[in-house]
């Protein structure tokens, strides 16, 4: 008798195990994030005091990630990424417990450190068992994944509001299922050749048009989140209609990345990059112009939104077809370094922009960065050539 052939096989399953333990995390992030800012708020301190609380995430993430490399290596994918999963669980209900700012600038830096660790294994392990054919829409799909875990985590807090210890209880849980799902399929992981030949500094001269596509998105996101709703308010926008217009930049963002993907499978990596910068460039120019015109206004900052993520995962992309092994820690690892740095220049330099030349300055220096962007990338291509 013939045994029916599994429909699908273990590398199909370890790729889902994979995004959907970043998943997870990911909505660890979207709550915890809003959560503190909240207690924070509620406790009287000052946005200055906020924002400054919220930079000790990525700066563990600068910290921490060029020595990730080292201990994968010397302890293990897996082992590294359980221990990060255990130990940021328990940050959590650390800030739950001790909820004061001084124990917030220790624990947030924490989680920054640990952070950092799940999302380098995780991202080097899809891209380690994504095939060259189909790893465009592989990481189109993991970006869509990241996405709506970090959007579920406001929907939980708005559920459980931030005055008690329930919010930090449910992120803490969440640890714990990443937890399952890493060691249900550990068996299953790629694992890392023990010799590295690059480090994640060198990638900057090995890679550099890449680790500048992952900074441009981070400053990109940051600069949105954080200032997006003062510049459509500055247009005359309610309150509520800017925190609509940016739902719906941050929907294209989630919803358009696999058919990138797709079409980066069809095509060429680095043309879809510049693709994707170019459009960038161009809503943020045609923004200002549109911005009376509400029904033109919204397709647009859909389009736009999608494009700035599409950076993001032609870089990941990119990276996975041309390193393997520990050489692909290493890029990912340079990789969280990049976006540390894109997100803590992101906000400041929007926000100074806009002290200088008006509401015009977030548009401006934003299309400036992303067609920078384009033609680094275009020229870099032609030099490869």
């Amino acid at each position: 008798m013939e045994h029916p052939k599994p429909r699908w096989s273990n590398t199909t399953i370890a790729i889902l195990s994979a995004i959907a333990c970043a998943t997870i995390f990911a909505l660890t992030i979207g709550l915890t994030f809003p959560l503190l800012s909240f207690v924070l708020q509620t406790q009287g301190y000052s946005d200055a005091a906020i924002g400054f609380s919220a930079a000790m995430t990525p700066l563990g993430v600068l910290v921490a990630s060029p020595v990730y490399p080292r201990i994968i290596r010397r302890f293990g994918d897996w082992q590294v990424v359980a221990v990060c999963l255990v130990a940021t669980g328990l940050v959590i209900l650390m800030m739950g417990l001790w909820a004061n700012f001084a124990m917030f600038l220790l624990l947030r830096f924490l989680l920054g450190v640990f952070d950092s660790g799940v999302f380098i294994i995780s991202e080097t392990w899809i891209n380690q068992l994504a095939s060259t054919r189909s790893r465009g829409r592989i990481v189109g799909l993991y970006a869509t994944s990241l996405s709506t875990g970090f959007g579920l985590g406001p929907l939980i807090l708005a559920w459980t509001g931030s005055d008690s210890f329930l919010p930090f209880a449910i992120g803490s849980a969440c640890c714990a299922l990443a937890l399952v799902v890493v060691l249900a399929v550990r068996r299953a992981a790629p694992g890392m050749h023990r010799k590295q030949t690059s480090s994640s500094f060198s990638f900057l001269r090995l890679a550099p048009t890449l680790l500048v596509a992952i900074a441009v998105f981070a400053f990109w996101d940051a600069a949105v989140l954080a200032l997006f709703p003062i510049y459509g308010m500055s247009f005359g926008m309610t309150a509520s209609f800017t925190a609509l217009a940016l739902a719906v930049c941050i929907l294209g963002n989630t919803l358009l990345q696999f058919p990138i993907g797709w079409l980066a499978d069809l095509t060429s990596r680095r043309a879809v990059l510049i693709l994707c910068c170019g459009i960038a460039a161009g809503g943020a120019l045609l923004m200002p112009v549109i911005f009376d015109a509400r029904a033109v206004l919204l397709p647009v900052l859909f389009v736009w939104g999608a494009a700035a993520g599409g950076v993001y995962t032609m870089a990941m992309t990119e990276l996975g077809d041309r390193f393997s092994g520990s050489d692909l820690v290493a890029g990912n690892a340079a990789f969280a370094v990049a976006y540390g740095v894109g997100g803590l220049v992101g906000g400041p330099s929007i926000g100074g922009a806009m002290h200088a030349f008006g509401p015009s300055g977030f548009s401006g220096l934003l299309a400036i960065v992303f067609g920078a962007t384009a033609v680094f990338a275009f020229w870099r291509r032609q030099g490869a050539r």
